[in-house]
């Protein structure tokens, strides 16, 4: 195999970036390409090891690498086809959220499953198998997948769906790029009931609370949980509870959007210090908690808003973190281990007193499969002030994820040694990873890192 520190490649259309995972761990300088037609895909030679990028909004680095070809794929960002009787619709890879949710916002159609920023990719959306408010009633992203394009230099353009190259489409959903570049997509559509969606908020004491808050409304068709994460005696774990419903009806025709905030790896790392910190998030989620139970209990959101809190009204969540960045452990606990579960984690959080911002919940329905952040359980994100503190807390939550048999996001930068033991088809990703691509073309910063 190539890699890019070999000389006298001839790389069309490439020149050198820095990239910077979006949670500020990894940066790394290498070369990069933005094609723009399926003929800049064709003509990079054989042997060259690269990887597809979207967005560029994971948290760990699978989309680049030191000495890799990373080919960025937003300029594939067409509708290409669409049966209205069906509510399928084909797109490029490199399309957005948010632009497929004004296409398909016209339309009167909605593509359910949508994870929180609205300029992730649909490429992005499928190698990292993402999730959005609602696992608990709808699954996740493979879940409205039907058919892939997929292109490899060994294999050309080919076509994955449940029937035809049923093998790579399951190795692809939740894959991290690392079969090929996605170049199409095609979707399973539902009709948009509303513009709008009806919110319920409810106060919650502890993380224990929120489990019977979830079993109570899994009928919703959005369900989540924030907590706060500071580990005093007198905060931790409190929070609010939020059910979300369609309206059924219409207001505006027009789909309600705020301005573009251009929010990159770089831009969210443009503030010199952490404004989250032990002092201030304890005080800052006192301040929104009481405001948010003492107001009224029900409120109306516009569709853009209620999809994508973190490209609206928390858009500035991820920014406060700064120029030294953030960590988000995210778990998924069986049910039948929650209680403990978060007991065990409680008694951690309170002993070793990391940097903990904030702790957010959601109920999960699925089957998992490979290395797909898929199954049934209660999923819970734990987001940090990076530090070595942190870095000490991380490795002995591995130990208690390993102990109860949850997993991890792998999107989210775990260990190596939690992802080994904690997938039981890691061994079998690989063996037929290999089996489809035995020169391993494809490769990640991530990838690299957890031995894929």
């Amino acid at each position: 195999m190539i890699n890019l520190e070999q000389k006298n490649l001839n790389i069309p259309h490439t020149k050198e970036t820095k990239f910077l995972s979006f949670d500020g761990s990894v940066e790394i300088t290498s070369q990069h390409q933005r094609p723009d037609r399926f003929r800049n895909l064709e003509e990079i030679p054989n042997e060259v090891i690269r990887i597809g990028r979207g967005g560029g909004y994971s948290y760990a680095a699978p989309s680049f690498g030191k000495n890799i070809l990373t080919q960025e794929m937003t300029s594939f960002n067409r509708i290409l086809e669409f049966d209205k009787k069906s509510q399928i619709v084909v797109v490029e890879s490199g399309i957005t959220l948010r632009e497929l949710l004004k296409w398909s916002f016209e339309n009167k159609l909605i593509l359910k499953i949508q994870p929180g920023h609205p300029d992730i990719t649909i490429g992005g959306c499928v190698a990292a198998n993402v999730h959005g408010k609602n696992p608990h009633k709808d699954g996740t992203f493979v879940d409205v997948v039907l058919e892939i394009k997929l292109f490899h230099p060994d294999h050309g353009l080919i076509t994955l769906n449940r029937t035809e190259n049923s093998d790579i489409f399951e190795l692809t959903c939740g894959g991290l790029g690392l079969t090929g570049i996605i170049v199409s997509v095609k979707l399973q559509l539902d009709i948009l009931p509303s513009d709008r969606m009806n919110f319920e908020r409810t106060p919650i004491e502890s993380m224990v609370d929120a489990i019977e808050f979830f079993n109570n409304n899994l009928t919703a068709d959005f369900i989540s949980s924030w907590h706060d994460g500071s580990p005093s005696k007198k905060n931790f774990g409190r929070g609010v509870g939020y059910r979300g419903s369609f309206a059924t009806s219409f207001k505006t025709n027009k789909l309600i959007t705020p301005k573009k905030m251009a929010l990159t790896p770089f831009s969210r790392a443009r503030l010199p210090f952490s404004i989250w910190n032990k002092t201030t998030s304890p005080i800052t989620y006192s301040f929104y908690r009481k405001r948010e139970i003492t107001g009224p209990k029900t409120y109306e959101r516009n569709i853009f808003d209620s999809m994508f809190p973190f490209g609206g009204s928390a858009k500035s969540f991820h920014l406060f973190f700064g120029k030294n960045g953030f960590s988000e452990y995210q778990i998924l606990i069986p049910f039948n281990k929650v209680k403990e579960f978060v007991g065990d984690v409680t008694k951690l959080i309170k002993v070793e007193k990391p940097p903990l911002i904030v702790i957010f919940m959601k109920p999960f329905r699925g089957n998992q499969k490979y290395l797909r952040y898929s199954g049934s359980g209660i999923t819970m994100a734990l987001d940090f002030q990076r530090s070595s503190l942190t870095n000490k807390t991380f490795s002995k939550l591995d130990d208690i994820i390993i102990s109860y048999g949850a997993i991890p996001n792998i999107v989210k930068g775990p260990s190596k040694r939690i992802v080994q033991n904690c997938f039981p088809e890691y061994h079998k990703f690989i063996n037929e990873l290999k089996k489809f691509d035995p020169r391993r073309i494809y490769k990640s910063d991530l990838s690299e890192k957890l031995s894929l």
